[in-house]
């Protein structure tokens, strides 16, 4: 079986972690097929670009901390806690359970729900804001 956890680790690093946008990094790991459901919002793959590009665009850095990985099959799930820095200057925390299902070697679906565990209100839809 694949190490699917390694790949989810590696998307997050090189996609979130990373300072700048590149929607080529993107779309190597993101399947066209995609589909992610997040805080009650339906994104396709189009969207999702958009929200990774617009979370890019409010934030200065972000490290994401694992808490449990968990693969089974094609299904990896997670439970993390994104820690981030605006451009603006505001910091915060955000909790994400996340579960990804993988084929070809991309992520082809997400289901997710993220809470804000501190940092500004205004920054409260991040994880689905496109």
């Amino acid at each position: 079986m694949e190490d699917h956890k390694k790949l989810i680790k590696e998307i997050f690093k090189n996609i979130f972690e990373t300072p700048s946008f590149d929607e080529a990094i993107v779309r190597k790991y993101f399947s066209t097929d995609y589909i992610q459901h997040v805080d009650g919002k339906t994104l396709g793959f189009d969207h999702f670009i958009k929200h990774v590009e617009v979370v890019k665009d409010a934030m200065q850095s972000m490290s994401i901390n694992f808490k449990t990985l968990v693969q089974e099959n094609d299904t990896v799930f997670t439970n993390h806690i994104v820690t981030g820095t605006t451009k603006e200057g505001r910091t915060g925390d955000v909790q994400v359970i996340g579960e990804f299902r993988i084929r070809n070697g991309q992520v082809i679906y997400c289901d997710e729900l993220t809470h804000q565990l501190s940092g500004d209100p205004k920054d409260r839809d991040l994880g689905s804001r496109v």
